[in-house]
């Protein structure tokens, strides 16, 4: 069955076979790819809009909590009032004492002077000697009978968020702070800021979609659509989600509509109740614009298929015409005739193959000789290339041979009594098994810096009084997990190039510190240090595509940004004479978090 599939295809004409390809490599990978992209644009744009609405829905949080701001402080203000305790503790005997002691306390109508997020401070208090002024309101069995008044009494002292159509007299509706105030004795006062409903509202009203503020009690005491103020949540056009008070993103049915349904609260410290910020996203608005980019895919997929099955015929009619041409030249050679040249126009595929057929029809006994020559290279490269093996495994040494032979010097020199030679050979033993067993797999902070001070006390044997260290390590980290030989680099370097010029006193300082999420690594010299001119070198070599540099500093840097995927790698500061210190900071984090390099 394959086989007749495969000779029917062999029988076609090119033309066509370029048409059939086209079909099944081009058009239909490009209606699955157009498809997907289709979808995912569309998923693109439904996110955007979420993300935009969510970002939208900070922002009105921010916003209605500043608005809300000066109300609070307000109330937290008149707690250590003195003035107004002073004031509601007096006892008045006439009339002209309680109109004196109010004109004497302009606190309240400064503040609503001076916030435009207040629209009205009132105190309710119990102390029968003042009088009415709807700043200072005396208690009476009418008001005490409100629910939000027995609420803020029972609060003793923290806020409530009320909303009622009988807080300032005028009998409107309002958004209030209540809270209760307790002065000396049995007098007490409930303090009532009102919110200029009237500010947040114009907050909302800058918002395009469906936006309100609603209290604990379910009603609606603010909005951008203004005949939704006053209504009550428990009403059958709202989410029961909403309802039951639920707060973050949720999908539900508003106003008849399918849509999603952002819920944030304005929260306060000391506060009983909390108000919710409630937005509504139509599910129609989310995907009306995804639905125009599937639309206008859809429609750029069709079009951009009937250009190209256009486009194809054209070109294959052209490759076909100058294809048969060349079959034409080919057939003649075939046939003997090698001094046939058929020259066709261009300088694409067809037509340089028909140039080169020409030259090869032209030169074979010079190509069969470049190819003996071609044979004869091989031969001599193979051969090079098993002496180099030859060699290459005559100069490989056994590790352990070295270790062993290390291990019977050390040996010597202990039982002659040369214990600072004896130590020295164990600290060269184990540095050289160490780098012979490094890979590229993570290791310890603590295993590096045993490395690092082997090295040093190998160092301070050489160098003697010309070479003090300091490991200065945060215990704390000792078993984080670093890059192999990403340390003893920086310390080799120290040692060779700060020190150079010390004949006493050179000191290297190693510092690994604990810094929350990163650890800090120090590497510290007193050495001769270097220019700023210098260090911009050294810096600018750090990433240089030069191979010359890939080695030290360029090795530690790249590893570094490589192993733990971040921008940053080596810092280096240094001043003339003074010293040099290269520094390096990584991301506290889990072996299973890094990436070998």
């Amino acid at each position: 069955m394959l086989k007749k599939i495969i000779h029917k295809i062999n029988n076609i004409t090119l033309q066509r076979k370029l048409i059939l390809s086209f079909i099944i490599v081009v058009f239909v990978p490009l209606l699955i790819v157009g498809v997907f992209l289709t979808h995912e644009l569309r998923q693109i744009s439904l996110n955007n809009v979420k993300e935009q609405s969510t970002s939208d829905m900070n922002r009105i949080q921010t916003r209605i909590s500043e608005a809300l701001l000066p109300a609070v402080y307000l109330s937290n203000q008149s707690l250590a009032d003195e003035g107004l305790k002073d004031l509601v503790n007096r006892e008045y005997e006439t009339v002209f004492a309680v109109v004196d002691a109010y004109k004497n306390y302009p606190v309240f109508e400064h503040n609503i002077r001076f916030y435009n997020e207040i629209s009205n401070i009132r105190l309710y208090t119990n102390n029968e000697t003042m009088l009415n002024n709807w700043r200072f309101i005396p208690v009476d069995t009418e008001i005490v009978r409100h629910t939000w008044f027995q609420q803020t009494v029972e609060a003793k002292g923290m806020m409530r968020w009320e909303y009622t159509d009988h807080l300032n007299g005028r009998f409107d509706t309002n958004l209030s702070l209540t809270r209760y105030l307790n002065f000396q004795d049995d007098l007490y006062g409930v303090l009532v800021i009102d919110v200029n409903t009237d500010y947040l509202n114009w907050i909302l009203s800058q918002e395009v979609l469906p936006t309100m503020i609603v209290n604990s009690d379910n009603q609606i005491v603010s909005s951008n659509k203004l005949d939704l103020i006053g209504r009550n949540l428990n009403e059958d056009t709202f989410s029961n989600k909403l309802i039951k008070g639920e707060i973050g993103i949720f999908e539900d049915t508003v106003f008849g509509e399918s849509s999603q349904i952002m819920v944030e609260p304005i929260q306060f410290e000391y506060s009983t109740n909390q108000l919710r910020i409630v937005s509504v996203l139509p599910n129609s608005e989310i995907i009306a614009d995804a639905n125009r980019l599937s639309r206008l895919g859809f429609i750029i997929m069709f079009i951009s298929s009937i250009i190209a099955l256009i486009l194809i015929y054209v070109f294959s009619h052209f490759i076909t015409r100058r294809m048969l041409t060349l079959s034409k030249q080919i057939t003649n050679v075939t046939e003997g005739n090698l001094s046939t040249e058929f020259k066709i126009a261009g300088k694409d595929e067809i037509g340089q193959l028909s140039s080169q057929f020409n030259k090869m029809t032209l030169s074979i006994q010079q190509l069969l000789k470049e190819v003996e020559a071609k044979n004869e290279e091989k031969r001599v490269l193979e051969k090079r290339q098993g002496e180099i093996k030859f060699k290459m495994l005559a100069s490989q040494i056994n590790p352990h041979f070295l270790f062993n032979t290390l291990e019977t010097i050390r040996m010597k020199a202990h039982m002659r009594g040369e214990k600072d030679i004896s130590l020295i050979v164990k600290l060269l033993g184990k540095l050289l098994r160490t780098s012979l067993e490094v890979g590229s797999s993570f290791v310890s902070l603590k295993q590096e810096m045993d490395m690092v001070k082997s090295y040093l006390d190998i160092q301070s044997f050489r160098f003697q009084e010309r070479l003090e260290y300091e490991l200065v390590i945060d215990e704390t980290i000792t078993n984080i997990q670093i890059p192999p030989l990403i340390i003893q680099p920086l310390v080799e370097n120290a040692v060779i190039h700060g020190l150079e010029n010390h004949a006493v006193g050179g000191k290297v300082i190693v510092e690994a510190k604990n810094q929350g999420e990163w650890i800090q690594i120090n590497v510290i010299d007193n050495g001769v240090g270097f220019t700023a001119e210098r260090r911009q070198r050294i810096i600018e070599s750090l990433t240089s595509t030069d191979e010359e540099h890939r080695i030290g500093l360029r090795n530690v840097h790249e590893r570094i940004i490589l192993s733990f995927q971040q921008s940053e790698g080596l810092i280096i500061e240094s001043e003339r004479d003074k010293g040099t210190c290269v520094s390096f900071r990584i991301p506290r984090q889990s072996e299973g978090d890094l990436y070998d390099v």
